[in-house]
């Protein structure tokens, strides 16, 4: 650390400037954390439960369930917590709402819902039209269905585009 000190570029303010995650950009942490939540929501739902119990709207309900509150209680405020003058991250929210309020909630499932339903749909496009998912080119073409990775990969996809749309609206409004 004290190699560090004698450095220009290092303030002596940021206690995890040395770290080497440090010099990774918070859209990619962010991206990614979004990814690992929507994929695992999807393997815990679709993977690890038995198909004889529960049916296929059950696992979905369960999936947006999982997906509520990983998006309202942990990615949310991981986004909020990261952000500083530095980086700010406020713009990788979804929506601009007081966080402790009943209706966070509800927009985090309203976000979900469409987020779900739009990734699902475009998955079923892409192995509609030809393209395999990352599952089929893993364990073979007769495994045909969604898998976690793609999932994760199409729902960050369209968090992208809904992102990108919020934004893009909010400078309009702006201006």
């Amino acid at each position: 650390m004290s190699k560090l000190k004698n450095k220009p570029d290092h303030d002596g303010f940021n206690p995890y400037g040395i770290d080497k995650l440090a010099n990774i950009k918070p859209g990619v942490k962010i991206g990614f954390m979004k990814f690992w939540f929507s994929g695992a929501a999807f393997f815990v739902t679709f993977t690890a439960l038995s198909i004889d119990t529960y049916d296929v709207l059950d696992r979905f309900v369960l999936l947006v369930l999982i997906l509520t509150l990983a998006v309202e209680f942990i990615s949310n405020k991981v986004i909020v917590w990261m952000n500083n003058d530095k980086t700010p991250t406020l713009k990788y929210l979804p929506f601009y709402i007081k966080r402790s309020s009943i209706l966070s909630i509800l927009a985090s499932l309203g976000f979900v819902i469409i987020m779900v339903v739009t990734s699902v749909y475009f998955v079923e496009l892409m192995m509609l039209i030809g393209i395999p998912s990352i599952g089929m080119l893993m364990f073979g073409f007769e495994n045909r269905g969604i898998d976690p990775i793609t999932f994760g990969l199409v729902y960050l996809f369209m968090d992208y585009l809904w992102i990108t749309a919020k934004n893009l609206i909010i400078t309009k409004i702006k201006k």
